[in-house]
């Protein structure tokens, strides 16, 4: 039985029961209100009828017929049972049934309090049945009981009288079953809609498995509300954030305070997703992105997931010398095919000593680079990245022109490597596709770079003879996704860039190349705390 037919069922057995509960409540307060009506209607009737003088001297004469005839004159204008009149020794002098002769003894044992002067409502069964009868005395003038007036409803009229009530409110009470019946199978099918038509038992393994999922997920992975109140947060979370509280001490809690950090904000509007943003989360850095959770009526929540930046670093530090190495590889390759073809040629027609000049005057320069670049930067993988990049832009037509006063002892831990090779490496390809855009051109077309740690801060400058950026749109070019060229990666360079600088505690500035093109120059104290995480 499914769940929509097993809540409909018990919605409507509870509802009967309460139902029937209610109408035998009422039924009870009914017949009680209807005793209780009948029995003061019958006790009044018997006290105006003992106090009708016409039946007061009848009953002092002792005239039979005119007792008869006075009570069965009341009798048609009462809606009373019957009506029986008796003398001072509880005799009949007149009873509606033929059945009883007059002078035999009145039933019931409620004839004593009348004779002594009091009236009496009793339940007290007689010739003609049980029956709820009021009973009076009879007073002569001179204050003397000489009778008894006996106004009976027989419980069978009055039962026929409550059922005719009863009727009414059965009546009610079903078509309010109905309307419950009603309402209990919409009441149903609405909880089956808002369980997306799932059954309890599919609802509760599927919370299992997502429970299961969530915990399992080596990001932290944190849901908010619109307020940005947590509302859930999974193991991975907990252990990234140094978190010793558990999940259900945490739910309820701003994610601002959580994390120590503003970027997310906390305004209802804000509803720009968020993707691999590079943020500190209680001083550790964290790669985050913001999902939005949505529904018919807009946003209703966010899910914010995060992992650490250094998890990666050593992956990316990988892939960079990889790709270094691939790059100095393919550029190198086409350098040698060039003056290889060249040696050849010259082999060919047997200009043996031209071939052993060009030889030796290959290996020559490339040593002679070689051995500056490792004599002036000291550490091997910037060492590596700026041999790839310089005959990078000679691959391109460019030349890269290390300036006189670059010297570099040593990078501080402010950043790890891997950043520090990103900067560069960017602000260098930054200069490459500058310099290339610019359709007139000439030969040797040069990037200059300088890099220097000697003296309290690095200073990384790369110059090119580009197009140049204009002083309306240099805020800009340091934002994600904005680039002048084409293309789905385009616009992360310099954001890296920016990022990584403002990280490390420095600045980095545009300024004019004259006669043309722009330099990026980088001012990044040096530090003994670190930001190598």
């Amino acid at each position: 039985m499914s769940f929509e037919v097993r809540l409909f069922f018990l919605l409507f057995v509870v509802s009967s029961v309460l139902l029937a509960v209610v109408g035998s409540y009422v039924s009870l307060r009914m017949k009680d209100s209807l005793y209780e009506q009948v029995g003061l209607r019958a006790k009044v009737q018997a006290r105006e009828i003992a106090a009708q003088n016409d039946l007061v001297r009848a009953v002092m004469e002792n005239n039979l017929p005119e007792i008869a005839n006075i009570s069965q004159r009341l009798s048609m204008r009462s809606d009373a049972s019957y009506i029986v009149i008796g003398d001072h020794q509880a005799r009949h002098l007149y009873h509606p049934d033929p059945r009883v002769t007059v002078g035999s003894a009145m039933q019931g044992d409620d004839n004593d309090d009348v004779l002594a002067g009091r009236s009496s409502l009793t339940i007290n069964t007689g010739s003609l049945g049980t029956a709820l009868r009021g009973k009076s005395p009879i007073v002569s003038p001179d204050g003397q009981v000489i009778g008894i007036v006996s106004v009976g409803y027989l419980q069978e009229d009055i039962f026929r009288y409550h059922v005719t009530q009863r009727g009414s409110v059965v009546f009610f009470l079903i078509l309010v079953l109905v309307a419950l019946f009603a309402c209990a199978w919409l009441f149903s099918k609405s909880i089956k809609r808002q369980m997306l038509n799932l059954e309890p038992i599919d609802i509760a393994r599927m919370v299992r498995q997502q429970e299961a999922v969530f915990e399992s997920i080596m990001e932290g992975v944190v849901a908010v509300d619109r307020r940005f109140c947590v509302t859930a947060i999974n193991r991975a979370a907990r252990e990234i954030l140094d978190e010793p509280r558990g999940s259900h001490e945490i739910i309820g809690h701003a994610f601002n305070d959580l994390v120590g950090c503003e970027l997310f904000g906390n305004t209802e509007a804000d509803s720009k997703e968020i993707r691999d943003e590079i943020l500190l989360f209680r001083s550790i850095q964290v790669i985050a992105n913001r999902v939005a959770i949505q529904d018919s009526k807009g946003i209703v929540g966010w899910v914010i997931s995060f992992r650490r930046k250094d998890e990666i670093n050593t992956l990316s530090l990988q892939l960079s010398e990889i790709k270094r190495y691939a790059d100095n590889l393919r550029v190198l390759r086409h350098e040698h095919m060039n003056w290889i073809s060249t040696l050849s040629g010259l082999l060919e027609m047997r200009y043996y000593d031209e071939a052993l000049r060009l030889a030796k005057m290959q290996s020559q320069t490339q040593q002679r680079v070689l051995d500056y670049i490792s004599a002036t930067f000291a550490n091997p993988q910037i060492c590596g990245l700026l041999l790839g990049k310089y005959y990078r832009a000679r691959e391109l037509g460019l030349e890269l022109v290390f300036d006189p006063g670059c010297q570099l002892s040593g990078l501080p831990e402010k950043l790890a490597i891997s950043e520090w090779m990103s900067i560069i490496g960017n602000l260098l390809d930054n200069a490459f596709e500058a310099t290339l855009s610019v359709a007139d051109r000439g030969r040797n077309e040069k990037v200059t770079l300088f890099l220097a740690d000697s003296s309290t801060e690095i200073i990384i400058e790369v110059a090119d003879n580009g197009c140049g950026v204009s002083a309306d749109v240099r805020h800009l070019v340091f934002e994600r996704g904005v680039s002048s060229k084409q293309g789905g990666e385009r616009g992360i360079g310099l954001y890296l860039v920016k990022t990584y600088v403002e990280q490390a505690g420095g600045v980095i500035t545009i300024d004019d190349n004259e006669p043309k093109g722009t330099v990026f120059s980088v001012f990044i104290p040096k530090g003994v705390e670190s930001a190598n995480v």
